[in-house]
């Protein structure tokens, strides 16, 4: 899935309706909604917040954020740091190789 962000055209739709058209946000929303409940997680989980776990995890499993940045397609890096966050385990690790 990566690999596709990375080479997909920008106007290519990540997740579309059977004629092609992007789904709305709203129906992202619906549909997440659904899946958590069929998969019996209640919490509160948005696309935006899946997002924010994806580039976090990339950063934990050692990417680096250049990369995470072109996966994501923001243009800053700066924006790419808002997306991660580093927990206390990295840092110990970070530390750790002093």
């Amino acid at each position: 899935f990566g690999f596709w962000l990375k080479d997909r055209n920008r106007g290519e739709a990540i997740f579309a309706k059977t004629d092609g058209q992007p789904v709305s946000a709203q129906a992202a929303r619906a549909y997440l909604r659904l899946m958590l409940k069929k998969a019996g997680i209640d919490k509160k989980i948005s696309p935006h917040k899946l997002r924010h776990t994806y580039a976090t995890n990339l950063l934990n499993a050692g990417a680096e954020l250049v990369d995470i940045k072109a996966l994501l397609g923001h243009e800053s890096i700066a924006t790419t740091q808002i997306y991660t966050n580093v927990g206390q385990e990295r840092m110990e690790k970070v530390v750790g190789r002093l």
